[in-house]
Formats: structure tokens, C-alpha cells, sequence
């Protein structure tokens, strides 16, 4: 008991303390008592299952130390006064005894009389607590079938979980304990569940009995500590991570914690399994995170373990991760602590170049001494040096930087890059080792993050970065991604410093970049991309300039081979978009389909500067703009490619259409002054007037791509997405009424038209919907297509175009429906049905071909069953 419960021992009840009040009892109450106690160990014999019996429970768990709990437990809740002078158990249990009680009313004490009534009813509900906890105990220990005992451990959990169960649960919390400590130590491992069940019902008591926390936990680190099976150890750790998970937000172990912490870092120290490892921390981190000024005194013993387990490179990959991100979860302690934190890097570093001076002898070929480790030793250290290295300086986070001041500063940070990467470096020419390569990249680029390198540095990391490149043909995917990683860092972090000729090695056709675009792993070819987009966001224009002309370069040299696939053999090569050619790639010749997923690849990066909105660089900087290059530079996807290449004419409608969608369509601009007066900055007036001709451009380019017969399913429906986005907006204000006078508009409405009568209903749909938008502003001669369009659709065998065209038509203005403009040529296909029809059927129709066509007549489609699938 606790230091509360010092003065309880005065008021606990012995058993002689079990006898009735001389004052209010006589004589023949204790006969009375004698004959039902004689009865209660009669009934302890019997076994205890009939609910009218209520005395059959009343003492089956009333042994010495029940009591002993009992009156602790009163006294501190500072109900004493009822210990004093406790009825016997006969009259508790006796409900038509009540000669004490009428013997008050007849005094008229009544208040008195009612307030004992509740107190025996409440020590009778009290009994049937025990009697409840008992069944459950002994039905959890004896049940031979696993399912019953894992629901009746579950009941027990919930007369845990009930506040009213406190004190049964503390005058029985020995039998409890000793009970769930026997399903924690059964070795089935089919019960494997329920022992999950009964540590998390540890934890739950440990919770709802938060002033017997101390009892409990000192339980449970004993048993701990003397259990020898790791499965059981770990049940135990469970039960406690329960317990500070359920009660760390009411800091409800305050008074305890810091003996829990000691525990636990005790356990720490000794664990030597990953599973014992695992659960240990997770525990500590949730002191951690509740109980900080605990947990501080122990941080640095923590990480010197945590440490330990990070470096040992004979453990699984998976557990060294965990372990680092256990580390940076710790954020606030390494931050608050930044000394230990510096001198714990210092020590790393030294480290470090210890094992890469061990290495340099063996580059100079000296005779090793014994003390010097082989190479196959010290690599391996290297490595994990390097990972633990990049795991502290990520717990330090953004504290980690020059801009944060002493004693992180940029020559800290910069003296600190240039050792890692001379060991880095060292290691290489040794013995080529992927794991300490893929460890450097990761350092060098954690470090990286931090500082913005220049001169000599620079200069390092820039040929370092190259060089790592050049090293993946020979590695996996992960020291790919590693050195892919670092280089969109460098391009970020150098960015306006980063000289030409770097974007020009990255980007070369023999470069170890473009090769990994075609890796199996998506992963890797994602991190391609991401180079390449750093390297097109680059905001030095001869620098971005350079890299854009190489990606349209190898874009041309790409189409010219798909050109040249199609070309009879013998043919006269021609160098189709000579205007976006570049010398390296001019001799060149892909593959068929590397040339194809060159060209969606460097479209999908393009649209890097194609959707920054309003950018003077996409929009006026480079040349050709990425307008021109998608709407005129490469037409020829939309002629002969198209058909053998749809997925690559798709590319570039998407990409125009993102980037067209991006800034509104250029209708705004489509409309303004070329006066930059009109216009907030040189910025926006510069982009308005390099954009002035736009949409105009993109009208024309619609209506001819929409009247081609011959175009990809797909693309046609992007098409037509793309004409109802324009066609809603131009409608959106009248100040978008001059727009309807362009030339460009009829060629768009023409287009539109021409898909109207499409077999796809869908598509019918979708041009439909346009019309139907635009049907306000278009002119009689289109007004009369639409008309004739509605004729022919009216008896579509698909209810929803037949009812779309009807709206259509009641759109159009009466005189216009009414005219006898067409009615001549209508007549001459009445005409021409007419005498196709009535002509003699051929030999060759059958029944079944009848049957096929009254289908398609019907239901649109072609059922030889005569029946709608």
C-alpha cells in the first residue's frame, strides 16, 4: 500500500471483527448468525450456479487478505466510518432480518433505518460483484475450449472496464494477477490470441486501477525479469504498453513513472532480440511523448543502446530502419540536447575516417598490419556509420541548419560535407561497395539539405554526383534511387549556380539518366522524372535553356526515328522537325519503341513549365514556347504517326490540353490590347501579348483534328472534353462575344458537327452537349447542320441521344427549323432509301440475318436472339 493508506491498518476488520454490536444485537440474533454461517460452508461445497440462492456466493473468495485490500481501500476513499462496526455476515445476506431496523422506525429514527437498508444493499451488490469475478476467473482458467475462453476473457475485460467493479477488483487483484500470469505462460501456440487478450487485460487493469499502478507494474517488471521465454516477456511488455497507451493522455502515472522508466530502461539495456526490442521501445516512447520530463534524464542512455542496435550491419535492413526511425521520433530531446547531439556526430565522423585511412593503405598497397581490418571488415562499418550518421542529423531536423546559428554553422555544415565525402570517396577506390555507396548518397544529401554549396564545394559535389551516376549500370534499384535522390537535391539546392556543362553531361544521349528512364522498377523511372523536372525548373534561363533544348532534341531525334520505321527500305531519310533538332542527337537512330516512350517521357516533363501559370519563361523566354511546340512543332503526330502511333498523338493533345487548361484557354488574352498600359507589370503584359494569337490558333487546331475521320477513340473524346470547357467558358460573359466572329470559330463549330453523327453514342453525346451550349451564337448555316443533325438522331435506337438532340432542337429558333433550305436534299435521301429498299432481296439473306437486322433495328446492337442483352 501506498503512503495514502499509512492509517488504514487501524481500520482494517480481522476476523474476530466479524461478531454483531452488543448495543443493537441480542442473543438471538447470534444463534441466528451461527446456524447461517454454519450454512455458508455448506454451501462452499455445492457448486455455485443457482441464481435464487444468493448465499451460496457470499463467501466463497472471503479469505484474510480479501478483507485486508478491502480496508485499504475504504480508507482511502474515506468511507472508514463503515469498517467501525460492520453487521455480521448472516444479517447481510438475511433480507427478512430487519429487527435492528424496526426496532429504529419505532424509535422514529427513519433516516437512519433507510440510510442502513442501503448500505446492506450495497454490500449485498458487492458480493455479487465477487461472485461475478470468481465464476469468470475460474471459468477462464478451467474452460478447455479456446474460442470459450477467449469470449469469457473478453467478459472479463469488460467487468474490468466498469467503474462500479474497483473494489472487487482490488480485494481480488492477487487472484487476478496470478490468474492472467497462467494464460501468459500456456506454451499452445494455438492460444496465441487468447494470451494476446489476456496482456492487453493486464494493461486495461493497470489503467482502471490507477492507484494499484505501482503494484501492478512492480508485478509486472518482476515477472519480467524472472521469466525465461522471450514469447512470455513480450506478453508483458504488451500488458505495459497497453497501460501507458490508455492512461498517457490523463497522466495518470505521474507518481510512478519515473520507477517505470527505470524499468524499462533497464529491460532496454538487456533485450536481445528484435521483438523484445521493438516492444521495449515502444514503450519508452510513449513516456516519451507523455512524460517528457522523465523521459529526458534517460535520453542519452537510450540513444547509446538505440545507437548500438542502428550500427550492428549484421541485422535485417528493416530493423535498422525502425531503429532510425525511432531515433528521429525523438526529435525535441536531440534538439534540446544539441551538444550531445554534435559530440555524438563527432564521433561518428572520426569513426569514419579511422576506417578510411584503414582502407587508404590498402589503395597504396603498403603491407597491412595486424591490427588493420581487411577491406571485407571495414566496408560494411563504413556503411552503417554513414546511416546512422544521416539518421542523427535527421532527428536534429530543421535545427540542423546555419540559419538556426551556433553551433550548427555553414562552415560546420561544409567542413562536415567535404570529410564525408573524401571517405565516401576513399572507400570507391578501394573496392566497389554498394551498401557504402548508397549510405554516402543518402549522408551527402541530408547534409546537402543544409548548406548552399559554391565554389570548390560545389564543384565536388557536382563531379561526385556524376560520378555516382555513372555507377548505376552495375547496382539495384535502391542505390538508383539513392544517387537519383541526390541529383534532384543538387539541382535544387545549387539551381541558378549550376553551370551548363553538368546539365549538358546529365542529359547526353550516352548518360546513365536517360537509360534508367527505361528501368523495370516504377520507383526508379518516378525519380527520373523528378530530375528532369528539377532540371527544367530552373530559374537561370541559359542554364534551362540548355536543358530544354536538349529534351526537344532528343524529342525530334525520336520522331525521326518512327518516321523512318514507317518508310519503305531504300527510302530517302528526311529530318522531320528540323526546327527542334540539337547536333547531339542529329545521328542518332532509336529503337521503335524506345523512340515511342522517349517521346510520351519528355512530354510528361514538359509540363513542368507548361502549367506554371503566367510564366514569362514558358510563355515567351524559351523558344520554341511550349504552345508552339505542341500546336505547331509537332503536327506531324496528328498525320501518318497517328495511326500507328495513337498513344503518341494523345501524349501531346493531353499535354496541350493541361496546359491550355492551365491558363484558361488564352481567351482573356485572346481579347486584350497590345498595349502594356492595359495590364498590372511588364510580366503579365509581356505573356498577355505572346499569347494573343492563341486561342485562335487552338479553335483552328480543334475543328481540323475533330473533322479527321480517322483519329483514336480516345483522343476524340479528349477533343471533345476540350471543346465543352471552351465552349462554357466563352459563354460565361458577354464580353466573349467577339470571339463568335473569328474565322477560326466556324472551322471549330464545323468540327464539332462532324462528330454529331458518330456511331459512338457517347461521342454523339458529347458534340451534342456543345451545340447545345453554343447554340445561341451560331450562325444560320450552322443553325440549318444542327437541324438536319437533330432529323437523322430524333430516331437513334439510344434514349438519352434521342432525348439530347430533341433539346437541341427546341434550342433552335422556329424560322430556322421551319426553313425549306434543305429540303430538297432531304428528299433525295427519302429517295435514295426508298429505292434501296424496295429493291428484290438477294440469295443471300437468311432468317437469321433477318433476325440480325430487326435486332440492330430495335435495340441498336447485334443479337441473334432477337432479345435486348
Amino acid at each position: 500500500p501506498g503512503s495514502r493508506l499509512s492509517g488504514a491498518h487501524k481500520l482494517r476488520p480481522h476476523w474476530n471483527d466479524w461478531q454483531s454490536r452488543a448495543d443493537t444485537l441480542s442473543s438471538s440474533q447470534d444463534d441466528a448468525k451461527s446456524r447461517e454461517r454454519g450454512s455458508g460452508l455448506l454451501y462452499d461445497a455445492l457448486p455455485s450456479r443457482c441464481p435464487e440462492q444468493p448465499e451460496v456466493h457470499s463467501d466463497a473468495y472471503a479469505v484474510a487478505d480479501a478483507h485486508q485490500v478491502e480496508g485499504e481501500y475504504e480508507a482511502e476513499q474515506g468511507v472508514c466510518k463503515i469498517t467501525l462496526g460492520w453487521k455480521s455476515l448472516g444479517e447481510e445476506l438475511r433480507p427478512n432480518d430487519v429487527t435492528t431496523d424496526l426496532t429504529s422506525l419505532q424509535h422514529g429514527n427513519r433516516a437512519l433505518a433507510s440510510k442502513e437498508m442501503r448500505k446492506s444493499q450495497d454490500r449485498g451488490m458487492a458480493h455479487s460483484e465477487e461472485s461475478r469475478l470468481a465464476n469468470l476467473l475460474r471459468r477462464v482458467s478451467r474452460e478447455d475450449d479456446r474460442d470459450r475462453r477467449l469470449a469469457t476473457l473478453k467478459q472479463l475485460k469488460e467487468f474490468i472496464s466498469h467503474s462500479e467493479s474497483k473494489v472487487t477488483l482490488v480485494k481480488q487483484l492477487d487472484t487476478i494477477l496470478s490468474t492472467l500470469n497462467d494464460i501468459l505462460n500456456e506454451s499452445s501456440k494455438l492460444l496465441w490470441e487468447l494470451r494476446q487478450e489476456a496482456a492487453s487485460c493486464l494493461g486495461l487493469l493497470c489503467t482502471v486501477l490507477s492507484y494499484e499502478a505501482e503494484r501492478i507494474f512492480k508485478w509486472l517488471f518482476l515477472k519480467f525479469n524472472s521469466s525465461s521465454r522471450d514469447e512470455v516477456k513480450l506478453l508483458y511488455l504488451v500488458g505495459s504498453q497497453h497501460a501507458l497507451e490508455a492512461a498517457g493522455e490523463r497522466k495518470a502515472f505521474s507518481h510512478i513513472m519515473q520507477l517505470v522508466m527505470s524499468n524499462l530502461q533497464s529491460i532496454l539495456e538487456n533485450v536481445d532480440t528484435p521483438e523484445l526490442l521493438c516492444h521495449s521501445v515502444k514503450c519508452i516512447l510513449q513516456v516519451a511523448r507523455c512524460y517528457p520530463h522523465v523521459f529526458s534524464t534517460n535520453f542519452r542512455d537510450t540513444v547509446d543502446i538505440l545507437v548500438g542496435w542502428h550500427i550492428d550491419h549484421t541485422q535485417k535492413q528493416s530493423l535498422t530502419q525502425q531503429v532510425s526511425g525511432w531515433l528521429q521520433s525523438l526529435e525535441q530531446f536531440w534538439v534540446a540536447d544539441l551538444t550531445f547531439s554534435t559530440t555524438l556526430l563527432g564521433q561518428f565522423l572520426e569513426d569514419m575516417e579511422a576506417y578510411a585511412e584503414d582502407l587508404s593503405h590498402v589503395v597504396s598497397g603498403e603491407a597491412l598490419d595486424e591490427d588493420i581490418p581487411p577491406p571485407s571488415v571495414s566496408l560494411p562499418k563504413l556503411a552503417a556509420l554513414l546511416r546512422v550518421f544521416s539518421t542523427v542529423v535527421r532527428s536534429i531536423g530543421e535545427r540542423f541548419s546555419p540559419i538556426r546559428g551556433p553551433p550548427i554553422t555553414e562552415v560546420y555544415v561544409t567542413d562536415v560535407l567535404n570529410r564525408v565525402l573524401s571517405c565516401v570517396t576513399t572507400a570507391k577506390q578501394v573496392q566497389f561497395s554498394e551498401a557504402v555507396l548508397t549510405a554516402g548518397n543518402e549522408c551527402v544529401g541530408v547534409l546537402l539539405a543544409s548548406v548552399e554549396p559554391c565554389g570548390q564545394l560545389m564543384e565536388a559535389v557536382l563531379a561526385y554526383g556524376l560520378d555516382q551516376l555513372d555507377c548505376c549500370q552495375a547496382c539495384g534499384s535502391d542505390y538508383s534511387l539513392a544517387v537519383l535522390s541526390l541529383l534532384t537535391l543538387i539541382v535544387d539546392q545549387v539551381n541558378t549556380k549550376l553551370p551548363v556543362s553538368f546539365v549538358e553531361k546529365l542529359l547526353a544521349p550516352n548518360s546513365q539518366l536517360l537509360k534508367l528512364r527505361l528501368h523495370s522498377e516504377k520507383e526508379v523511372m518516378s525519380a527520373v522524372h523528378g530530375v528532369y523536372q528539377a532540371l527544367l525548373s530552373i530559374k537561370n534561363i541559359p542554364t534551362l535553356e540548355a536543358a530544354y533544348k536538349l529534351v526537344l532534341g532528343e524529342m525530334a531525334c525520336a520522331l525521326s526515328s518512327l518516321k523512318e520505321s514507317l518508310k519503305p527500305s531504300g527510302g530517302t531519310p528526311s529530318s522531320p522537325c528540323s526546327s527542334i533538332q540539337h547536333p547531339v542527337f542529329a545521328s542518332l537512330i532509336l529503337p521503335v519503341e524506345n523512340a515511342q516512350f522517349t517521346l510520351i517521357f519528355n512530354l510528361s516533363t514538359l509540363t513542368t513549365i507548361g502549367n506554371t501559370k503566367n510564366s514569362l519563361i514558358g510563355m515567351w523566354a524559351l523558344s520554341p514556347t511550349i504552345f508552339t511546340l505542341l500546336s505547331h512543332n509537332l503536327m506531324l503526330v496528328h498525320a501518318e504517326l497517328a495511326v500507328y502511333y495513337p498513344a503518341i498523338q494523345y501524349a501531346v493533345l493531353y499535354s496541350l490540353y493541361s496546359h491550355c487548361t492551365r491558363h484558361d484557354h488564352f481567351i482573356s488574352s485572346s481579347l486584350s490590347s497590345s498595349s502594356p498600359s492595359l495590364f498590372d507589370g511588364a510580366v503579365i503584359s509581356t505573356v498577355t501579348t505572346a499569347t494573343k494569337k492563341h486561342f485562335s490558333t487552338l479553335l483552328s487546331l480543334l475543328g481540323h483534328l475533330l473533322s479527321k475521320e480517322h483519329i483514336y477513340p480516345d483522343a476524340r473524346k479528349l477533343l471533345l472534353t476540350w471543346a465543352q470547357e471552351i465552349s462554357l467558358l466563352m459563354m460565361k460573359s458577354d464580353t466573349y462575344s467577339p470571339l463568335f466572329s473569328l474565322p477560326a470559330f466556324n472551322k471549330f463549330c464545323r468540327g464539332v458537327l462532324d462528330n454529331a453523327h458518330h456511331e459512338d453514342p457517347s461521342i454523339c453525346l458529347q458534340s451534342c452537349h456543345s451545340l447545345q451550349v453554343l447554340s445561341m451564337c451560331l450562325s444560320t448555316e450552322a443553325l440549318q447542320r444542327c437541324v438536319n443533325v437533330c432529323r437523322v438522331q430524333l430516331v437513334h435506337s439510344a434514349v438519352r441521344v434521342r432525348q439530347a438532340f430533341s433539346k437541341l432542337l427546341r434550342m433552335i429558333p422556329l424560322d430556322v427549323v421551319l426553313s425549306n433550305h434543305s429540303h430538297a436534299e432531304i428528299r433525295e435521301i427519302s429517295l435514295a432509301i426508298r429505292h434501296h429498299m424496295s429493291r428484290p432481296p438477294s440469295s443471300t439473306f437468311h432468317p437469321q440475318d433477318f433476325s440480325d437486322l430487326i435486332s440492330f433495328i430495335l435495340y441498336g446492337v447485334l443479337h441473334r436472339g432477337g432479345k435486348e442483352p
